[in-house]
C-alpha cells in the first residue's frame, strides 16, 4: 500500500493525462475502500444535477493544516459547471459502472460536491497543501500520515506531508486540470459518491467523495480517467 501510494502522490494531477477503459471499476473499488470511515452521503434525487450550477468558496471552514503554507492564504475561486448528469458520459458498450453509479444528485449537493473538488484542485495548484487537505477525506490522510511515518518525515502534518511527496514536474499539469474542470454529473449511493467532471483535453473524470459530517471531501489524491 505504502508504495502505491508514494507513486501516487509523485504522480499527482498526471491522471488527467488519460488512462485505460477499465479504470471506473477501480476507481469504484477504490472509493468503497477510502470512504468505509465516512459518515452518510446527501441523498440524490433523480433529476437535480442537469441544472447548471456556479461553485465556489469555502465549503466548511474547517481547521487549517499547518505544513509548508498556511490554508489562510487559499482564496476559493467561482467556477461555472455545467451539469447534465451522466447521461452525457457513457461509452457505447464501455463500461459504465461509474456513470450508472446510484443515482442523479440534487442540485444542492451536485453544487456543494463540486465546490469541495475545485477548491482541492484549485489549492494543490496554488502549491497549498493545508488547504488542499481541508478538502480530502479522512481515510486518504490517514493513509498517507501512515506512509510519513513509515519514512520518519519531519512534517508530519497533512500539508507537509502532501507538499513534501507532491512533484513538483507536476505543477503546471494541476494548474491546467484546476483551471478546466467542469463537474458535469454528482452519483450518489449510501455512503459513497462520483463527481464526473472533464478535465484536460477534455478528459472525463471520475473523483470518488466521501461526505464527512455534512461536507464533501475528495475520496482520492487524483481523478481516474473514464475515457
Amino acid at each position: 500500500m505504502a508504495a502505491a501510494l508514494v507513486a501516487l502522490l509523485l504522480a499527482v494531477g498526471a491522471a488527467a493525462c488519460g488512462g485505460d477503459d477499465d479504470s471506473d471499476s477501480t476507481a469504484t473499488e477504490a472509493a468503497g475502500q477510502q470512504q468505509s470511515q465516512a459518515q452518510g452521503a446527501g441523498q440524490g434525487s433523480e433529476d437535480g444535477s442537469g441544472d447548471r450550477g456556479a461553485s465556489g468558496g469555502n465549503a466548511d471552514g474547517g481547521e487549517s493544516d499547518s505544513g509548508g503554507s498556511d490554508a489562510s492564504d487559499f482564496t476559493p475561486r467561482k467556477h461555472n459547471d455545467s451539469g447534465g448528469g451522466a447521461e452525457q458520459f457513457k461509452v457505447k458498450g464501455g463500461d459504465n459502472s461509474v456513470q450508472e453509479f446510484g443515482e442523479e444528485a440534487d442540485s444542492e449537493e451536485f453544487n456543494a460536491a463540486a465546490v469541495a473538488l475545485h477548491n482541492f484542485l484549485d489549492a494543490r495548484a496554488e502549491g497549498n497543501g493545508a488547504a488542499a487537505c481541508e478538502y480530502i477525506s479522512k481515510a486518504v490522510i490517514e493513509s498517507f500520515e501512515k506512509l510519513a511515518a513509515q519514512t520518519r518525515q519531519d512534517d508530519m502534518s497533512c500539508g507537509g506531508i502532501l507538499e513534501n511527496l507532491t512533484n513538483p514536474a507536476a505543477a503546471q499539469l494541476m494548474k491546467e486540470e484546476a483551471a478546466k474542470a467542469n463537474v458535469g454529473s454528482l452519483r450518489i449511493e449510501d455512503e459513497q459518491a462520483f463527481v464526473i467532471y472533464t478535465g484536460i483535453e477534455g478528459t472525463v473524470m471520475a473523483m470518488p467523495m466521501a461526505n464527512e459530517g455534512g461536507n464533501w471531501k475528495v475520496g482520492s489524491l487524483a481523478g481516474t480517467p473514464l475515457s
